[in-house]
């Protein structure tokens, strides 16, 4: 019964994602970059980017395609944020096998901020993504002050997207390791997630106080976990971009 009664909510719910979970539009990018210029200091920030892991539990015949890098079967979830926590891009079709570089080169998002480059902006992300004209990373083995200067500022900027996982894993602990492992198909589990991103926002923009004691131990849930990657910067990495931001602003 209630899983006929869940089914019919999400239907239901993913008729208006495109509502409730919406990218900055031309007319908001000066507040959005202003919002994140608050945050780290780096100019012309519209979004963080990463991705982090739902437990489920997989079908049988296709197990080893959700076992993650920390050795549970889960969905690769890819998120976008604003400075404020809103999550304005979601991605949850990918299994946990799946690197979060993969899953931002298979979305939407290469596609909408190419669209947006004669507006100068990026998006923000750690080093398990390539930098790109349009995404900027942080310098791998820093040498000079300036590099390190950049670094710090990144991190502080990046944090949000890791506030916001934990944010939105403790208003919804079913996302959460601390709740279990999602016993649904993986296509239910998906549209759990975007659900839930959906009510995240809304709560956002109705102001619902989220209350550190959701979390567990009277806190956010730690909700990011940090890349694995011994990878070097390649040829395909685009640096120019991070190289013009570090000298103009981090000498």
């Amino acid at each position: 019964m209630f899983s006929t009664v869940l089914s019919r909510v999400l239907s239901a719910l993913m008729k208006y994602m495109r509502s409730y979970i919406i990218f900055p539009e031309v007319g908001d990018l000066a507040t959005v970059k202003g919002d994140f210029y608050a945050l780290g200091h780096i100019p012309n920030i519209i979004g963080a980017i990463d991705g982090t892991h739902v437990a489920l539990v997989p079908p049988k015949e296709s197990e080893q395609v959700y076992r993650n890098r920390k050795s549970y079967d889960s969905m690769n979830v890819q998120v976008v944020c604003l400075a404020d926590q809103y999550i304005s891009h979601v991605n949850a079709k990918f299994p946990g096998s799946v690197h979060d570089a993969y899953v931002m080169r298979n979305s939407s998002i290469p596609y909408v901020m190419k669209q947006l480059q004669r507006h100068r902006v990026w998006l923000i992300g750690d080093s398990g993504y390539p930098n790109l004209s349009w995404l900027l990373t942080p310098v791998r083995n820093p040498r000079t002050r300036a590099e390190e200067r950049y670094n710090e500022a990144h991190g502080r900027t990046r944090r949000i997207i890791e506030r916001t996982f934990g944010v939105l894993k403790a208003r919804f602990r079913c996302l959460h390791m601390t709740g279990g492992s999602l016993m649904y198909s993986p296509k239910k589990v998906c549209h759990i997630i975007v659900a839930c991103c959906m009510l995240h926002n809304l709560a956002l923009r109705r102001q619902v106080p989220f209350l550190q004691e959701d979390g567990p131990d009277g806190g956010v849930v730690a909700a990011v976990e940090p890349v694995e990657s011994e990878e070097e910067e390649d040829d395909g990495d685009d640096t120019d971009n991070r190289d013009t931001v570090i000298q103009q602003y981090f000498q």
